[in-house]
């Protein structure tokens, strides 16, 4: 590398983000140019959200803050509030430690206190996931605001490579990785079919569904009262089991969550489950017969594991598809439908045996390589390219 070891701060608010940064982590972890710790935040110290910190803390990974700044509460004004809070810690953290670079992923409300703090005490920032669009959520204007306060990008493909550039960044700032939550997608050991249904009490012998619903930050059209009418009808069409796992902290996910919740305790064919965690997320993907809701891993990781996709509604508009995902409006109606033609022999030539098209398992290689050539000297002083 040519230079003394690096002090590297990775961020993390959500399980949704941990998971795909857990192989770069790891990489981090062993590489002996980086030292790494990471910042835990927001909802990995909620009840709400399963307590995943404690996922952190069995992997081992140094932390070298909590900030439990999360307002729950079902208001706008949470949000605001909680980034805020996020804020005053997060300046007190990097005043003491002074890292030379802070990683970030992805589009999380949260990282708009994260990143803006690290501008105002000229740290610069590492941004993955960058260049995607997803029209549907106030998450993208955050992305894109987030990329102009980052100092380094590395996007899963050339498309949102070319996205970057378009928004005026230098090109030697980009480098196109894939993206890292796909490098051990493959690899991570897993319990068996039997031994995870047994755990989540999943009967043997029929299939199941993967679902995941988040709110719609814009127009707030997931709520009860459709996700007690998807259940009935899935229930009355189908003969899978359901198995949910929470919404995230966004505005209206308390409401999805309380639902949930409520049915999974009067209906035995629904299950809920605040976080499977990383690996047993990955397991329930390999197992199950289909996912459905609006989750960025349907989109992003389900082709890895050969398994059909309904997204619903417009949280994931703009971002790019593989081949095993159809979308389909917040109509009951219409989602069962598109569940019954995801699951036929015909729909299952359409993406059997294709790549993922947002990675090929070596993202983190990639991302360290481009790290140790690039000149540390010249990343805060930032060009445009307008």
């Amino acid at each position: 590398m040519g230079l003394d070891k690096k002090k590297i701060t990775v961020f993390t608010g959500a399980r949704s983000e941990y998971g795909p940064l857990k192989p770069l982590l790891t990489a981090f972890r062993e590489d002996p140019d980086f030292e790494m710790e990471l910042i835990v935040a927001a909802g990995h110290l909620s009840s709400l959200q399963g307590n995943t910190i404690s996922e952190i803390e069995k992997d081992g990974f140094p932390i070298g803050a909590r900030i439990n700044n999360l307002v729950e509460e079902n208001d706008a004004s949470a949000v605001s509030i909680s980034n805020g809070k996020l804020q005053i810690e997060l300046a007190n953290y990097l005043d003491k430690n002074k890292p030379d670079l802070l990683v970030v992923l992805g589009d999380r409300s949260e990282l708009i206190a994260v990143v803006s703090s690290a501008l105002f005490q000229s740290i610069p920032v590492v941004h993955l996931s960058g260049g995607e669009i997803t029209e549907g959520a106030t998450d993208n204007q955050i992305r894109h605001a987030v990329t102009k306060m980052s100092h380094l990008h590395f996007p899963s493909t050339e498309i949102y490579a070319e996205n970057i550039r378009k928004m005026g960044e230098e090109d030697w700032r980009i480098c196109v990785a894939g993206e890292p939550g796909l490098d051990d997608v493959l690899h991570l050991s897993i319990p068996t079919e039997k031994e995870f249904r047994s755990h989540y009490e999943i009967p043997e012998n029929i299939p199941f569904i993967l679902s995941t619903f988040h709110s719609e930050t814009i127009n707030q059209s997931i709520d009860k009262t459709f996700i007690t009418d998807l259940i009935a009808n899935l229930c009355s069409s189908t003969k899978a089991h359901l198995l949910f796992t929470a919404a995230n902290t966004d505005v209206g996910g308390i409401e999805i969550n309380e639902t949930l919740l409520e049915i999974s305790k009067t209906n035995p064919r629904v299950s809920f489950v605040e976080s499977l965690g990383k690996t047993n997320y990955y397991a329930a993907q390999h197992y199950a017969s289909l996912m459905l809701g609006n989750s960025s891993s349907g989109l992003i990781e389900a082709q890895s594991f050969q398994i059909p996709v309904v997204n619903v509604g417009s949280r994931q508009q703009g971002r790019l598809r593989n081949p095993n995902s159809v979308d389909v409006a917040v109509d009951v109606q219409k989602v069962i439908e598109a569940v019954q033609f995801v699951s036929s022999e015909a729909f299952k030539q359409e993406y059997i045996g294709k790549a993922n098209l947002f990675g090929d398992g070596k993202a983190s290689e990639r991302i360290l390589h481009f790290l140790k050539s690039v000149d540390w000297e010249k990343l805060l002083l930032k060009k445009s390219t307008f």
